[in-house]
């Protein structure tokens, strides 16, 4: 692996990026610029292409304030397209608060295979019905045209998979005159190994790896057969552990791969495709206050609590921060918090000591035998903190 240096310069981000309006002669003059938004083991992206824009996928529900906070940061009111890659929380739960919301869609897509959810509950029927909308159902073989040279092709999935909804994953590939873009969606090795048996995949410039840097994906044999320039993955090691997999980002070395994981982004990594050639950029969004750091979080198992911590020199207000227990798929508000320099605020489950200065109506406030996660998110949705209980998964 490349050890990679960050460059943000926000005056030549933001240059030649808007207006987002219809397609025009000029389509193939301006960049395509795609950003992988940085909200942890969940996938979020926003493809900027011949004056218009695409979301794939919506990470969380708890996420969405990050969504909202990058659709801002960038002068985005209007979606010509929306695609869910599957039926996963992690993918899915941001669509309903993004259907509330005031930015216009054009339209809704999602993949006419899936296996997880009833029909009447899933969600981009949820959300396109808020806005009196029908959802465009995507098959392999599928192509969803931009502009003249720019299109979205469908390539999964081919089967339904009734064992793994990832392997139903809408795995798409974007091609532009300046180069390709293959999402793969969370699919697995098995869904890889269908496309690689109907010859489904071919090269591309920029891959969005599969299932999150997990093992069971992202084949020696997928990659020799799509050759990336440039790769990401979507994830965070504390809420992951097993991602991303040390084999994963050696294959991905081993074919000449820049990889980027988006844990290790300020708040987004903005991955630009210009007439064949591909560059990436760090990005910290502008016009909002400066990230909170140095914040300890702690989970104690035995104690029943969460211990937050302030390890700076001054005070902090965490004015509009929440609080996500993973396993409880809770959100605590911690309102109008301020901590002085090197005070604590303690949270604890039902039966957690007198000491905890806020109780939750909960049994326990993390598991004690399988792998929990608490993540602290600002009120913009960037990610403060982040512990997990030291258990396997």
């Amino acid at each position: 692996m490349k050890m990679y240096t960050r460059c943000l310069t926000l005056a030549l981000l933001f240059c030649g990026m808007l207006p987002f309006g219809s397609c025009s002669a000029k389509a193939a003059k301006i960049d395509v610029k795609l950003y992988c938004l940085n909200i942890g083991k969940a996938d979020c992206m926003i493809l900027c292409c011949a004056d218009k824009v695409y979301l794939i996928d919506a990470g969380y529900a708890h996420t969405y304030p990050a969504l909202e906070t990058a659709l801002a940061a960038l002068k985005i009111d209007h979606l010509n397209g929306v695609f869910l890659t599957h039926c996963h929380e992690d993918h899915m739960g941001g669509m309903m608060p993004l259907a509330e919301s005031n930015i216009a869609i054009d339209h809704f897509y999602a993949a006419s295979i899936y296996h997880d959810v009833k029909e009447k509950k899933h969600p981009m029927i949820r959300a396109a019905k808020k806005r009196n909308m029908e959802v465009e159902w995507l098959s392999s073989g599928n192509s969803v045209p931009i502009a003249d040279g720019y299109s979205f092709q469908i390539l999964g999935p081919l089967q339904t998979n009734e064992e793994n909804e990832n392997n139903n994953s809408l795995v798409i590939r974007f091609s532009s005159p300046h180069g390709s873009i293959l999402f793969a969606g969370d699919m697995k090795d098995e869904e890889e190994n269908e496309l690689l048996y109907h010859n489904r995949l071919q090269p591309c410039d920029v891959l969005k790896v599969g299932h999150h840097g997990d093992d069971g994906a992202t084949s020696k044999a997928f990659l020799s057969t799509v050759q990336p320039k440039c790769a990401v993955i979507m994830t965070h090691s504390r809420q992951e552990p097993d991602t991303p997999a040390p084999q994963v980002l050696f294959r991905l070395s081993n074919v000449g791969c820049d990889t980027y994981i988006t844990q290790n982004a300020q708040d987004a990594y903005c991955i630009t495709l210009r007439n064949g050639s591909v560059s990436v950029q760090d990005i910290a969004w502008p016009h909002i206050p400066k990230r909170t750091e140095n914040i300890g979080l702690i989970a104690d198992t035995e104690k029943n609590t969460l211990t937050l911590t302030n390890k700076n020199s001054h005070t902090i207000h965490l004015t509009g921060c929440t609080l996500y227990l993973a396993e409880k798929d809770e959100v605590v508000s911690l309102k109008d918090l301020s901590l002085d320099a090197g005070a604590s605020f303690i949270l604890g489950g039902k039966k957690a000591g007198n000491d905890v200065h806020l109780k939750l109506d909960i049994k326990k406030i993390m598991d004690d035998k399988k792998l929990d996660v608490a993540i602290l998110y600002d009120q913009y949705g960037r990610i403060l903190a982040i512990c997990n209980n030291g258990q396997d998964e």
